[in-house]
């Protein structure tokens, strides 16, 4: 299990710089073994779901210097689920979802564990099985043809491209969250994509004041990431430069194996 330290790089104020020296503190006292972490001494421990979400707006100054830069709102809460005292966790496979998108909005649901002095001890487990409720999406146009064949794999799915276009310019195909959205292919000419959740097992080690969707993006070396368990969309969309592009989707399911 890959253990990562979440924290900003960026400037913080001097309590929020004394909760990162705690939070990394902490993690360089614990100890991983397989699926059980070990603290360094018998802590009361909260178990349940961290829900954090952000939102971007745009930041203007009239009369200054700055001028169109985005600003994020974040919200955090532990959703507590039962409370135990211990010294030994184990990191049960539990289901989670993360939407980031490119300007730092968005929704994290993660499992894990919060101590009294608002450290986190989140887990991400990759264990997926996708329920598409059909092999592939077909869009058939007056003088065009798109087919998108799904294949499901262990951490994701693949997707082959068949077409024949006349009027249509290109065809993309989307996946969408509840609010995020990957374009997974673009394009005029037959070809494929394969796009995967994350298939490492992440152990994320914070505090309740410190993370954001956007770090955490940062840190696994995404720009947007939707990854996870629960029901999502696939769009195909055939695109006019005269007229109404054309669209078909479907929705399907991410559950635990």
């Amino acid at each position: 299990m890959r253990k990562i330290i979440l924290t900003p790089d960026s400037k913080l104020s001097f309590l929020k710089r004394k909760t990162k020296k705690l939070v990394h503190s902490f993690s360089e006292s614990i100890i991983i073994e397989d699926n059980l972490l070990i603290l360094p001494r018998e802590e009361k421990i909260k178990k349940g779901i961290l829900l954090c979400s952000s939102s971007a707006t745009l930041r203007r100054y009239r009369g200054g210097v700055q001028y169109g830069s985005m600003l994020l709102s974040v919200s955090r809460k532990f959703r507590e689920e039962e409370e135990t005292t211990s010294r030994e966790l184990f990191l049960e496979p539990e289901e989670y979802r993360i939407e980031v998108d490119v300007s730092g909005a968005g929704r994290l649901e993660v499992p894990g564990f919060r101590l009294d002095n608002g450290i986190l001890i989140l887990y991400i487990t990759p264990n997926y099985v996708f329920q598409f409720p059909q092999g592939s999406i077909t869009i058939y146009g007056s003088e065009d043809f798109v087919q998108i064949t799904l294949i499901p794999t262990k951490f994701g799915f693949k997707g082959k491209v068949s077409l024949n276009l006349e009027d249509a310019e290109e065809v993309e195909v989307i996946l969408k969250g509840n609010n995020t959205r990957e374009l997974l292919f673009w394009g005029c000419e037959e070809g494929e994509f394969d796009y995967e959740f994350i298939k490492e097992p992440i152990l994320l080690i914070s505090h309740e004041s410190l993370i954001t969707p956007k770090e955490l993006a940062n840190v696994l070396g995404e720009v947007s990431l939707i990854s996870g368990h629960g029901e999502f969309e696939l769009e195909t969309k055939l695109k006019y430069p005269l007229k109404k592009d054309m669209r078909e989707s479907i929705k399907f399911r991410v559950v635990l194996s």
